[in-house]
């Protein structure tokens, strides 16, 4: 195809490949293809402006996905002396998994009362338990959601003072917590937390948070990295002169 036969940029095809979409650097593009196929390192050297950075963009495309994390781990027995793991994807979804609290499951009817009435299930009035989104207690009438209770029978102004209160009451939590003492006389927070269903999830929170600390970890290459990182050179640190030990300047993508 010739400029003349050109009419407009619609009749200009553009290539699928990024790789192909480098102009004046066919002998490049091939040694980056090749590259690619044979799973080899690639320098380019070159004035600026020519591609080069385009090129590793493209050739980054090509890459497979990262199935693997590289992380340094909390070691108990010798906390001087981290321990190093490699990581699949599969280990960080179970992981991921086994970090979501799990708790004990129970009904409103199975915690206490007040808690009930915080996160919305018990009518403070008459103690009648309903779906925390019913606002209105379907057995007596009464506001589930205000703190403040009037008698509409012997207040004096009759439903107007009461309506004003009703109208200006809290909405429901999403989570209580409360505290409780063990066998052993210690002190412990509990969290009971709404979970949808009209079921509560109970969590200890002392045992989850020893559960954190047993899994204190650092990411170092982490499995969602960016397969590119266009890292110029032009930080503060390596304006400085500090190349020889900071090369990329502390590069926010490299670490």
């Amino acid at each position: 195809m010739y400029l003349d036969d050109i009419e407009s940029t619609k009749d200009i095809e553009i290539p699928k490949d990024p790789i192909d979409r480098v102009i004046g650097q066919s002998r490049a593009v091939e040694k980056v293809k090749i590259a690619i196929r044979q799973r080899r390192h690639l320098l380019l050297v070159g004035p600026p402006g020519i591609g080069k950075s385009m090129l590793a963009q493209a050739l980054a495309l090509h890459l497979p996905k990262p199935k693997e994390e590289i992380r340094v781990v909390h070691n108990e027995k010798n906390p001087e002396r981290p321990i190093v793991e490699i990581v699949t994807k599969d280990v960080l979804e179970n992981e991921k998994r086994e970090e979501c609290p799990s708790g004990l499951i129970v009904t409103p009817r199975e915690v206490p009362f007040f808690v009930a009435e915080q996160l919305g299930f018990r009518c403070s009035a008459c103690g009648a338990i309903s779906s925390d989104k019913e606002a209105i207690c379907p057995n007596c009438g009464s506001n589930k959601y205000g703190h403040v209770r009037f008698n509409r029978e012997f207040s004096p102004f009759g439903d107007i003072i009461t309506e004003i209160f009703e109208i200006g009451s809290s909405r429901p939590e999403r989570e209580v917590q409360t505290t409780r003492i063990g066998s052993e006389g210690k002190e412990s927070i509990l969290i009971y937390k709404k979970i949808g269903g009209e079921k509560i999830r109970v969590i200890d929170r002392d045992s989850l948070a020893s559960n954190r600390i047993k899994k204190r970890k650092k990411v170092i290459v982490p499995i969602n990295r960016i397969p590119f990182v266009h890292a110029t050179g032009a930080s503060e640190t390596e304006l400085l002169g500090d190349v020889r030990h900071d090369p990329y300047g502390s590069h926010p993508e490299i670490g």
